[in-house]
């Protein structure tokens, strides 16, 4: 399986603080079945450019895999991204494209925390349509109290934007029958567990899939597995 949605990366932004943290975090996943973990730290238009940002996790990721080949156990692959946050007129945003994930035409694109708005899904749909790039939807699950009313997550589905959806919103007590929901509709595609840490935001996904096999059947899984494995080995589905 697939972890999407990844701050795993030392000492790049608010996850992991070091590379003992990160392996901690790398082994982890890969003991609950996680073959490949897409790294994706936050970028900010407002607080950096897109060449130190790539730099900067270039480093980050030379670091982590020193200390993985000094330290000799299974991990996941790391395939490099970012989680970039919604900025206006980043549909004409010239380096937009060197965010994606690596290889691929995909983004992962973290909307803004409000009710959105007709012109913030006007952007993303020139993202999609006027610069090739396919927007995979960070942690719906974090927006979905600001859209009740609207059709807007339907419309970007439509748009052909891809919907990822973090494992704590699945093992939630409270929120799991919503998450289910969402993932038997297919209106989720990928998971990601958002870890930054070994604490409270630690690999989670585990649980995620034992929940989603047993309500929804290993052929959900299989389906997830399959969208996302598209993903990362060709530029669009």
């Amino acid at each position: 399986m697939i972890d999407f949605h990844s701050h795993v990366l030392p000492g790049i932004d608010d996850g992991s603080r070091g590379t003992d943290m990160s392996m901690e975090m790398l082994e982890k996943s890969y003991n609950y079945g996680i073959d490949v973990m897409v790294a994706t730290p936050h970028f900010y238009i407002r607080h950096t450019d897109v060449e130190s940002f790539l730099r900067h996790r270039k480093d980050s990721y030379r670091a982590l895999m020193h200390k993985a080949k000094n330290r000799n156990t299974p991990i996941p692959d790391i395939r490099l991204g970012a989680e970039v946050f919604f900025f206006t007129g980043m549909s004409s945003f010239e380096d937009l494209d060197k965010l994606c994930i690596d290889g691929t035409g995909y983004l992962l694109l973290e909307m803004p925390f409000m009710e959105w708005s007709v012109k913030v899904i006007a952007e993303v749909e020139k993202i999609i349509y006027d610069r090739s790039i396919t927007p995979i939807i960070a942690h719906l699950d974090r927006y979905l109290s600001y859209q009740s009313g609207n059709d807007y997550i339907m419309d970007l589905i439509r748009m052909g934007a891809v919907i990822q959806l973090n494992g704590d919103y699945v093992n939630g007590l409270f929120t799991r029958k919503k998450a289910i929901d969402l993932i038997s509709e297919g209106v989720v595609s990928l998971l990601g567990s958002d870890c930054h840490n070994m604490q409270k935001r630690a690999p989670n996904l585990d649980k995620t899939f034992d929940i989603i096999r047993r309500k929804c059947g290993q052929e959900t899984l299989d389906r997830i597995d399959s969208c996302g494995r598209k993903i990362l080995n060709s530029a669009s589905l």
